[in-house]
């Protein structure tokens, strides 16, 4: 049986081969498939995580970044507010964020995060390491400290047997 595959197509699948007979499996069984994991922030119960504070107009702010948008807001406010601001207690969020309801005038609501590594999805799989840090290099800004991620395809047939046609066929040279 011949099939035929142009001079390019050759040398990638000769060169794809290498690379799944080499590459580290990250201590998954084989075969092995590569994916995006990234960090996410979750809601979780009050007091579970960290405080972000909601404020209008789409803004989720750290309760340290709240506090510093206060405190820009007031250097044009008159005393009386200056003075109210002076004894809020700027490590409570809630206080933070009645104080901004009230005298901003915002829409404001607190929640708690707290952060998980999750596997993008917009991504999709990767047959190589290479080919998933390739994919980080260029478009890693579109995720929250992104790394690679090895999974094993094992129990899935047709994955398995794809790759083992591609790491055992042989190339004449």
């Amino acid at each position: 049986m011949k099939i035929d595959v142009t001079q390019e197509q050759y040398e990638f699948l000769k060169g794809l081969q290498h690379e799944l007979l080499t590459q580290p499996n990250d201590g998954n069984a084989d075969p092995v498939f590569w994916g995006v994991m990234e960090e996410k922030e979750i809601e979780v119960p009050e007091e579970c995580g960290e405080p972000r504070i909601y404020m209008g107009d789409g803004v989720v702010a750290t309760l340290k970044e709240a506090v510093a948008y206060v405190d820009e807001w007031i250097e044009d406010g008159d005393e009386y507010t200056k003075e109210i601001w002076d004894e809020v207690d700027k490590e409570c969020p809630f206080d933070t964020a009645d104080f901004i309801k009230t005298y901003i005038y915002m829409q404001c609501r607190v929640v708690w995060v707290d952060k998980r590594s999750e596997l993008s999805d917009y991504t999709g799989a990767f047959l190589t390491k290479r080919a998933c840090k390739e994919y980080i290099d260029k478009y890693g800004y579109n995720h929250s400290n992104p790394y690679t991620y090895a999974m094993t395809a094992i129990r899935n047939p047709e994955y398995e047997t794809l790759i083992n046609i591609l790491k055992t066929i042989k190339f004449d040279d």
